[in-house]
C-alpha cells in the first residue's frame, strides 16, 4: 500500500493493551524481529510524535499507541495529551489536529490506521478515528466484530460502490471476488481471512492438540501434567533446543470448589482458593521451586497470611511488565491473563472445568498454539499442545472438545485433535522404541554450497541503480467514473486508467526480499543482500522493481537446481516419547510396541507391512522424520506415513488415495545418495489401477509409484501384499 501512494504515508499502529504495544514497538524498532518488514519506516511511540515529523513526508512515520490515548468522548474537557494544545511543540495545535491536517507543502500525507486486536474496536473509538479521515483501515483479530458504526461510515460504502460495479464481475472474478453465483462479494473486499493451513504449514503454530480428561481430584490431574512436562523437558533437552516448557493452570480464583467463597483471612496453609491450593501442591507436594510460580490474578489476602515466596500479581496491565519479566515456568490465573501475553514457549495448561465452571476451553487455545521457534520438531509431542481437563463427568468433556473442534473447523485449521478419556487418570501412555530393534536413520539435509556460489555470482550481476535515474521510476495510473445516481440502473461506462505522477520509493532490497520470501525461504536464506547497491530507493512498476522480481526467480531457480539432498551420517535421527492410548493396536515388527491415528487405508497397509518381517515405523502425522523438498510448491518439506528398513536401504512409503495423486507427487519421488551408493527410496502407493498422475482409477488392486528415469512411474499389483513386496524392491 505504502509502495502506491505518491508520497510517505503516516501508519498509526494501535491497540488496547500496553502490552501489545510495547511488543509492537519493540519487534518494528531497529534489530526487531519484524524490523525489516518496515525497512526505511521511523518507528516511534505516541509520546515522540513532533510536528515535524509528521510533515516530512519523505520518510514513512509508523506512530504507536494504545488506544485508550484518545478514546475520551469529550476531548475538550479530556486530560488526554493528544487533544492539548502544546505551544512549545506544536504551536497552536493539539497533536490530533495536526495529525488531522498532516500537511507537506500544501500535500495531505496518506494516513493508514493499522488495528491490532480489533474485536476491540467500540461505537466511540469509530467516531473518533473518522476525525483523522485515514485513507484506510487495517483491522486484524481472530475474532473480528464491527461497531454498527464502523459498518455504515465505512463498509456501506464499499458496499454501494460493489453493488453498482454487479455489471463488470468479469473483472471481480479475475481478482478472485465473486461469491458462488459469480456476483461481485462484498465480504472479500472487507476481510482477508489468512489460510489456517499456511499458518500451520509456515510453523507458527503448532500441529496438534492432545486433550486429557478426567473426574479424578485436581492433584492427579496436575501428576499427569507435570509427567508430560517432564516427558517434554528430556525430549528438548536431548536435542538441545535450549529453552524450558511452560504451563498454565486455568481456574476460578476466590471460589472454592464446594462453591462457597474462600475465607481469606485463614492462614495460607488453610485456605481453599484453587490457585493457592494448586501453588500448594506444585511446590510442596512436586517440589517445584516457587521461584518459578506466578500467580496472576487478583487474589484476596489479608496483611500478613501470604507467604514471601509466593509470586502475586493482581494489579493488571499496572504489573504486567514486571510479571512478563519473571519468565515464570508456571502461571496460575483466571482467564485475567490479557492478550499481551503469548510465550510460544508454553505447551500444557490444566483447566478446571468441574462444579459448573464457565472457563471455556476454546479461549484458551491460543494460549498454548504458538510454536517454539517457529519451528516444528522431529517429535510430535514437541508439535503438540497438551491440556488437561478437570470435569465432573465425561459428557462436559465431550462438550468441551466439540466446542474446540467447532472453532477450529470453522477457522479451517488443519490441526489435529487427540482426546483420552479416564475417569482415574489418562488414557494414553508415552511409548518408546524397542530396546531389541535396530532402526538406523539420519537426519536429510540440503546441501547448498554450490548454490551459494551460483546466487553469489547472481547477485553481483545485478545492475547497479541510481537513485533519481529513469530506471527508478515506476508510473501511477489514475481513474475516474462519474454515476448518475437518477440512473442508477444505466450501463455504466469502463473507466479508463491515464498515467499521473509516480508510485513510492522502496528499498530495492525491501522487493528483492519480498519476491524471494514469496517463493523459497530457504533460498532467501542463503542470500546475501548486504551489497549497498540494494540500499537504492526504487519506485514500484519501475525497470528496478522489474529486475528485482527477475533476479529472485534467477535465484531461485539456483538454488533449487544446484543444492542437494545430503543423507547426514554423522547426524543420527533420535526416534523419542510416542504418545499412544493405551487401546491401540499392536504390531509384531513395528518399531513401537502400539500405533495409533490410521484411517481405513492406513490400517490396511500397516497389517501387511507388519506381515513381512521387516522393522518399520509409522511416521506421526503431527511431526516425525521429514525430507526436505528442493522445487517450488506449497509445502516445504515431506513426511512420509511408514518407514521401513530392509538390509542397508531405508524405504519411505506413503498412502495416497487416487484422488489425491497430481503433479505434486512428482516433487516427493526420489532416491537419496549415501556416499555414491543409494541409500533413501521414496514410493507412492494408491488404491485401484492407474496408468497416470490425475487419472482415472480403475477398481480393485493398487498401483505403486516408484521415480524412473527421472519420471514417476506406476507399477500395478492385485493386492497389498504384493504391492509391499514391490514397493521394498
Amino acid at each position: 500500500m505504502r509502495a502506491h501512494f505518491d508520497c510517505e504515508p503516516i501508519v498509526f499502529w494501535m491497540s488496547k493493551a500496553k502490552s501489545v504495544v510495547a511488543q509492537t514497538y519493540t519487534n518494528f524498532s531497529g534489530g526487531g524481529k519484524y524490523s525489516e518488514i518496515v525497512d526505511g519506516f521511523r518507528v516511534i511511540n505516541i509520546a515522540q510524535l513532533s510536528p515535524e515529523m509528521i510533515a516530512d513526508s519523505s520518510i514513512p512515520l509508523m506512530v504507536i499507541a494504545t488506544t485508550g490515548l484518545f478514546n475520551n468522548k469529550d476531548q475538550s474537557e479530556g486530560a488526554l495529551n493528544i487533544y492539548k494544545r502544546d505551544q512549545d511543540r506544536f504551536g497552536d495545535k493539539s497533536p490530533w489536529e495536526r495529525l488531522i491536517e498532516r500537511t507537506d507543502s500544501g500535500k495531505r500525507r496518506p494516513l493508514l490506521i493499522v488495528y491490532d486486536e480489533g474485536h476491540n474496536l467500540s461505537e466511540q473509538q469509530t467516531e473518533l478515528l473518522a476525525e483523522l479521515e485515514p485513507d484506510a483501515y487495517l483491522l486484524a483479530s481472530a475474532t473480528l466484530k464491527l461497531p454498527d458504526s464502523f459498518n455504515k461510515s465505512v463498509i456501506q460504502h464499499i458496499k454501494l460502490w460493489v453493488d453498482e460495479a454487479d455489471g463488470e464481475s468479469d473483472a471481480f472474478k479475475s481478482l478472485g471476488a465473486t461469491d458462488e453465483d459469480g456476483k461481485p462479494d462484498i465480504k472479500r473486499f472487507i476481510t482477508t481471512a489468512v489460510n489456517s493451513s499456511k499458518v500451520v504449514d509456515a510453523q507458527l503454530v503448532k500441529r496438534a492438540i492432545q486433550f486429557d480428561g478426567t473426574t479424578a481430584p485436581m492433584e492427579r490431574c496436575l501428576d499427569d501434567l507435570n509427567e508430560r512436562l517432564d516427558t517434554l523437558t528430556e525430549e528438548i533437552d536431548a536435542r538441545g533446543l535450549g529453552f524450558k516448557p511452560k504451563a498454565i493452570y486455568v481456574c476460578k480464583t476466590n471460589i472454592a470448589d464446594d462453591g462457597e467463597k474462600d475465607d481469606h483471612t485463614k492462614p495460607f496453609a488453610h485456605r481453599k482458593a484453587p490457585p493457592i491450593r494448586i501453588w500448594r501442591y506444585l511446590v510442596e507436594e512436586k517440589g517445584v521451586d516457587p521461584k518459578s510460580v506466578a500467580i496472576y490474578a487478583n487474589l484476596s489476602f489479608v496483611d500478613g497470611n501470604k507467604p514471601e515466596e509466593v509470586n502475586l500479581y493482581s494489579k493488571g496491565e499496572s504489573d504486567f511488565d514486571e510479571f512478563t519479566a519473571g519468565d515464570y515456568q508456571h502461571i496460575i490465573f483466571n482467564l485475567s491473563l490479557q492478550e499481551g501475553w503469548d510465550d510460544p514457549a508454553c505447551y500444557l495448561a490444566y483447566i478446571d472445568k468441574s462444579m459448573g465452571s464457565s472457563i471455556q476451553v476454546e479461549q484458551v487455545i491460543g494460549r498454548v498454539l504458538r510454536q517454539y521457534g517457529a519451528t516444528h520438531y522431529d517429535n510430535p509431542l514437541l508439535n503438540s499442545a497438551h491440556f488437561f481437563l478437570r470435569v465432573d463427568s465425561q459428557s462436559v468433556f465431550v462438550d468441551a472438545i466439540g466446542a474446540v473442534k467447532a472453532k477450529l473447523q470453522a477457522e479451517g485449521a488443519p490441526i489435529e485433535i487427540v482426546d483420552n478419556f479416564g475417569g482415574s487418570g489418562s488414557g494414553s501412555e508415552e511409548l518408546r522404541p524397542k530396546n531389541d530393534v535396530d532402526a538406523p536413520l539420519c537426519h536429510i539435509n540440503v546441501d547448498a554450497e554450490a548454490a551459494c556460489e551460483r546466487i553469489a555470482e547472481i547477485i553481483g550481476e545485478f545492475p547497479t541503480f541510481t537513485d533519481g535515474s529513469p530506471d527508478t521510476y515506476g508510473q501511477a495510473h489514475v481513474a475516474s467514473q462519474v454515476i448518475d445516481l437518477k440512473d442508477l440502473g444505466a450501463d455504466g461506462v469502463v473507466p479508463s486508467w491515464t498515467a499521473e505522477g509516480h508510485t513510492n520509493p522502496v528499498r530495492l532490497r525491501w522487493l528483492v526480499n519480498s519476491a524471494l520470501r514469496s517463493r523459497s525461504n530457504r533460498a532467501l536464506a542463503v542470500s546475501d543482500l548486504n551489497d549497498p547497491k540494494f540500499d537504492v530507493r526504487v519506485q514500484v512498476q519501475s525497470i528496478a522493481n522489474k529486475a528485482a522480481d527477475k533476479v529472485a526467480r534467477e535465484i531461485v531457480e539456483a538454488y533449487f537446481q544446484q543444492a542437494e539432498l545430503i543423507y547426514e551420517t554423522l547426524r543420527p535421527f533420535r526416534f523419542g516419547a510416542l504418545r499412544v492410548p493405551k487401546n491401540a493396536r499392536g504390531f509384531t515388527n513395528g518399531l513401537y510396541e502400539r500405533y495409533a491415528g490410521f484411517n481405513k487405508f492406513e490400517l490396511l497397509f500397516a497389517q501387511a507391512l507388519d506381515k513381512v518381517g521387516n522393522t518399520w515405523h509409522r511416521n506421526p502425522t503431527a511431526g516425525g522424520f521429514h525430507i526436505p523438498l528442493l522445487t517450488e510448491g506449497d509445502t516445504a518439506s515431506f513426511y512420509p506415513d511408514f518407514i521401513v528398513w530392509k538390509g542397508n536401504m531405508v524405504y519411505c512409503l506413503d498412502t495416497k488415495g487416487s484422488h489425491l495423486l497430481s503433479d505434486a507427487v512428482a516433487r516427493k519421488l526420489f532416491d537419496i545418495q549415501d556416499g555414491g551408493k543409494t541409500k533413501v527410496l521414496v514410493r507412492f502407493i494408491s488404491e485401484g489401477k492407474q496408468t497416470e498422475l490425475r487419472g482415472k482409477a480403475i477398481k480393485g488392486g493398487y498401483t505403486v509409484w516408484k521415480i524412473k528415469s527421472g519420471t514417476p512411474t506406476p507399477i500395478y499389483v492385485g493386492d497389498l501384499d504384493k504391492a509391499v513386496k514391490e514397493c521394498l524392491k
